[in-house]
């Protein structure tokens, strides 16, 4: 059975760094469904965000890759299932219209 996961990484900016990490999500027969990236030319540091679909048995396998891949490029990284619900604080201002906006745009998903 395939579960969805994240991985989010960040480090210096440096040549190849989406090929080695589609390639080793193409080697453990993950699937990519949505990847995002983003270099920060001023200080040099790139960031990335790839949703992607794993068999569950390869987990852990597919997580002790990762690790390796991150520690080669001195990488900060997060791997986490995709249904995991992350704790979150939400600020709004005084009118009831924002957090009514934010209310509602959760129940529809």
């Amino acid at each position: 059975m395939t579960k969805s996961y994240i991985l989010t990484l960040s480090c210096d900016d440096r040549p190849g760094l989406v090929a080695a990490v589609a390639g080793l999500l193409f080697e453990v027969g993950g699937n990519i469904l949505e990847a995002q990236q983003f270099d920060d030319r001023q200080t040099g540091h790139f960031f990335m965000r790839i949703v992607f679909d794993l068999a569950e048995e390869a987990f852990e396998s597919t997580h002790a890759r990762i690790a390796g891949l991150a520690a080669r490029h001195a990488m900060t990284w997060r791997l986490r299932a995709r249904d995991e619900r992350k704790r979150v604080l939400l600020l709004v201002s005084k009118f009831d219209h924002c957090l009514g906006d934010l209310l509602y745009r959760t129940r529809i998903g």
